[in-house]
């Protein structure tokens, strides 16, 4: 079994030279390092061609010639990989020494090995400061060690992509956003490790490991603090802020709905086209199926609108009876879990008896499974 890193690039000096250690540190070495820099202004491709040199390990430089944002980025280092499983790697964490040996002593067992099994690993991590003090926060907290089938994670379910490591044959189902995709095509999700969490859920199985793996470090400049900066104890507060910002959200029922019916509908039209595409008789049946669950939970969540914006309660009533097979197709084994199903519930039998406009002012609704900061490209 061969592992590959793909690690992205963009002016990151300042900790690149520690995450690079921290590879070479490894128990279980990479087969290779690939690194597309995203034209770094600074003395990041100096130092990713001294570690080459030195490296214990096999390791290709692609200085970019434009920006492409971090997205592309990563997925064009992907490409460029040539193992049979790749591990995503930011240029400002540090990897704990036993993280590629834990990656391959999941990847290696039988139901990996045998091609149709397990088709993405992802750890938790614990949380440090720019000068790597530990914040006693593990982001992401994975309490339990599990593994989970077609459909069985909600499908707004994302983990980052430093804890993640995901089979090569992923991602020959990704088209290059700029030269296949065709322009009628809803894009795909953004973030590299959106794309391969949702196939990966798709198509195969997820292992989710308790185990802390690698170290996280939030600082100003990182892509994924969002407006937090240097304070991590932040990450804490930034849940419950989602979760009130949810909550008003919510307050505006039909439209959130909606969304989520639109984004439901893309989502449809994506594995529509990828499924069209694709050689492997088994993820063609996979990705049209996803095609199919999807276009009914659209239609679904277009329904849970009406009946938020419906006067008349004889008309939501009606409402109320059709969503009933929803509750039971799209709970627990399928797109939003059971615990948000059960409140989903609750919240349409509200809405049935007191109306729209005493629903106007209710703060609930938490059908979105998960949600994320994440600033602009560049």
């Amino acid at each position: 079994m061969r592992i590959s890193i793909a690690m992205a690039t963009y002016n990151g000096e300042r900790y690149v030279r520690e995450q690079l250690e921290s590879l070479g540190a490894q128990t279980r070495m990479p087969d290779e390092l690939v690194v597309r820099d995203d034209g770094s202004t600074d003395g990041t491709v100096e130092i990713l061609r001294a570690f080459a040199r030195a490296a214990p390990f096999p390791v290709r430089v692609y200085p970019g010639e434009c920006n492409l944002g971090y997205t592309r980025n990563f997925l064009e280092a992907a490409r460029l990989c040539t193992g049979d499983w790749i591990a995503f790697c930011d240029q400002d964490d540090v990897w704990l020494p036993e993280k590629l040996a834990t990656i391959e002593r999941y990847a290696t067992t039988e139901r990996c090995a045998a091609g149709g099994g397990t088709l993405l690993i992802v750890h938790s991590a614990e949380t440090v400061d720019r000068n790597l003090t530990p914040t006693r926060v593990r982001y992401p907290d994975f309490r339990r060690r599990g593994v989970y089938g077609q459909f069985q994670l909600p499908t707004w379910w994302i983990v980052e992509g430093f804890v993640m490591a995901f089979r090569a044959d992923l991602m020959s189902i990704l088209p290059d956003e700029e030269q296949q995709r065709p322009a009628a095509l809803p894009p795909m999700p953004r973030g590299h490790d959106a794309a391969i969490c949702r196939l990966a859920r798709i198509l195969g199985d997820v292992v989710v490991l308790p185990d802390r793996l690698a170290l996280h470090r939030w600082h100003g400049a990182s892509l994924t603090t969002g407006g937090l900066a240097d304070d991590v104890r932040g990450i804490r507060r930034s849940r419950n802020l989602f979760r009130r910002l949810r909550k008003l959200l919510s307050a505006s029922g039909a439209d959130l709905h909606l969304q989520q019916s639109r984004d439901a509908a893309s989502q449809a039209q994506i594995y529509r086209y990828l499924g069209e595409r694709q050689n492997r008789e088994d993820w063609r049946r996979k990705l049209l199926l996803a095609e199919t669950h999807y276009s009914a939970f659209s239609e679904w969540m277009a329904t849970r609108a009406r009946l938020c914006e419906e006067p008349s309660f004889w008309r939501r009533l009606g409402h109320l009876l059709r969503l009933a097979g929803g509750y039971a197709r799209f709970s627990g084994s399928s797109l939003i879990g059971i615990r948000a199903c059960a409140k989903a519930i609750s919240l349409d039998v509200i809405v049935v008896l007191t109306g729209p406009d005493r629903f106007s002012r209710a703060p609930v609704d938490e059908t979105v499974a998960a949600g994320r900061d994440r600033s602009p490209d560049r």
